[in-house]
């Protein structure tokens, strides 16, 4: 019999449960791209140092205009973010990747963290001074094995600024 389910605090979700047969959570069984053809399976909840390796994604949003009338011939506001995280580097796990549109135009500046096998997520209105958080926010979710950056680790601007939240792709 399993003891009491892990409580959680608001924002904290999705409470796991352990399949008391396996140690891992019902739901969290998935292909590990890196064991794929191994034809191995994997769970989050038993992930591996190794596992480190892949590779996550920062989207930038360069077309967001956050709002603003943008001058011909001047970087608009998600250009400037973009160069501002280009600046300040990305986190050894991380690649930044500018792309033409989140599809967020009324919630300013807005990037994107994916990786293979992980909870995606979207964030808005963001500015070149957030790039040091968003990039620690980067760094800690390239340190999960879902996604799921526990509530209370999370930078400030991720825990408030949470656009979307989007499952990871199971492969068949």
């Amino acid at each position: 019999m399993l003891g009491k389910p892990k409580i959680r605090k608001p924002g904290d979700l999705p409470a796991h449960r352990l399949n008391g047969r396996t140690g891992c959570s019902a739901a969290g069984w998935m292909r590990n791209p890196l064991v794929r053809s191994r034809g191995l399976l994997s769970c989050p909840n038993v992930w591996k140092q190794q596992d480190k390796i892949m590779s996550v994604t920062l989207h930038v949003c360069i077309t967001c205009k956050a709002g603003e009338t943008v001058p011909e011939g001047t970087a608009c506001p998600g250009t400037r973010l973009h160069a501002a995280l280009m600046a300040a580097g990305a986190p050894e796990t991380v690649q930044i990747v500018p792309v033409e549109c989140l599809s967020a135009c009324s919630q300013g500046c807005s990037v994107a963290l994916s990786s293979p096998g992980r909870w995606s997520y979207v964030y808005g209105r963001m500015t070149e001074s957030d790039a040091a958080e968003i990039l620690s926010g980067a760094a800690a979710y390239a340190n999960t094995p879902d996604g799921i950056v526990p509530w209370r680790e999370r930078p400030t601007i991720f825990r408030k600024q949470s656009l979307a939240r989007i499952p990871p792709m199971v492969l068949a």
